[in-house]
């Protein structure tokens, strides 16, 4: 049996964020989140050679009202979309049995976000696979309002979010004002998770069906794991070892080997190894760094996937 003791098993939404089982109203959600503050655009200035603070014309400071916190520099034409209103539409979802579980705020506040969990599991290939949506804002200028959803099988929660092409994970969320909008905004999100959902449980049909030798799955771990440009001899050994603990995940975690040398059990290996093996840099954000980048896009599984269907 491999050793797997590196891969650590809590989930991607534990070790931050706020506990939002047991709210079951939207005021509620926002406060228990901690994102009831509001942030604001001051004027930006700067010293002339006179001495003077002179006004920066066309840009702004967002900060936060409550302290003062800068969040980012933008132009005169960026609308603040509030934490209140910017997650509005989620209301909706209440009705729909959606359970929401963390949320809150990291990156300093300048990213705020919410994660739900849908009612219905899905079967893929025999597996339950749950449905997660996560919501998330920017105070800094650089986002927008996005919905994004992280199936994740059960059994070893491991994030199946692939990028397909023909059916979105992540898209951008409308600021809905009215009851309306909001409910319209709500509708279009269950109708994108569907779609999802179902374009998934296709894929991963194909992918079972791409078969791989022993030295295909040693070929792709190096492929997915290359050595730098002008990499030094220490390099070259950790590289090593992260190929041989992705190698130990794919011969020796017991939840895939029914799959057999296939690309579905190389990419569920790589889920396990991405999001699961201890941080090289273990920091007090390598929660939020790991969480966001597996909500967004984490490299190694799109990397991954784009190598199963070269």
């Amino acid at each position: 049996m491999a050793n797997l003791e590196f891969l650590n098993k809590e989930k991607l939404h534990t070790g931050f964020g706020e506990d939002l089982s047991k709210v079951n109203n939207y005021e509620d959600l926002i406060h228990t989140a901690g994102l009831d503050w509001e942030v604001e655009a001051r004027p930006v200035y700067y010293k002339n050679d006179q001495g003077m603070f002179v006004e920066v014309p066309g840009t702004k400071e967002v900060v936060r009202s409550v302290d003062g916190k800068a969040m980012g520099t933008v132009t005169d034409r960026y609308k603040i979309v509030q934490n209140s209103d910017a997650f509005r539409f989620v209301e909706n979802l209440f009705d729909q049995n959606v359970k929401f579980i963390r949320g809150g705020s990291f990156r300093g506040g300048k990213s705020t976000w919410l994660e739900a969990k849908l009612p219905n599991t899905y079967k893929i290939l025999g597996d339950d696979v749950d449905q997660y949506l996560v919501f998330k804002n920017s105070h800094d200028g650089k986002g927008s309002i996005l919905a994004m959803i992280l199936p994740t099988r059960i059994v070893c929660s491991n994030a199946l979010n692939y990028a397909l092409n023909n059916a979105s994970r992540v898209w951008r969320c409308m600021h809905a004002s009215t009851v309306n909008d909001r409910l319209e905004e709500a509708r279009n999100i269950l109708l994108h998770t569907e779609r999802y959902m179902g374009a998934l449980a296709e894929e991963a049909e194909s992918l079972q069906k791409i078969k791989f030798t022993n030295n295909d799955m040693i070929n792709l771990t190096n492929a997915l794991l290359p050595y730098g440009k002008q990499a030094t001899e220490r390099q070259k050994a950790t590289v090593d070892d992260r190929r041989n603990q992705l190698l130990a995940v794919i011969n020796g975690k017991d939840d895939i080997q029914q799959y057999g040398n296939t690309a579905y059990k190389f990419l569920n290996a790589v889920s396990d190894f991405a999001t699961h093996a201890e941080s090289r840099r273990n920091t007090s954000t390598a929660n939020e760094r790991l969480f966001e980048n597996t909500i967004t896009g984490n490299f190694l599984m799109d990397k991954a996937y784009e190598l199963v269907r070269a």
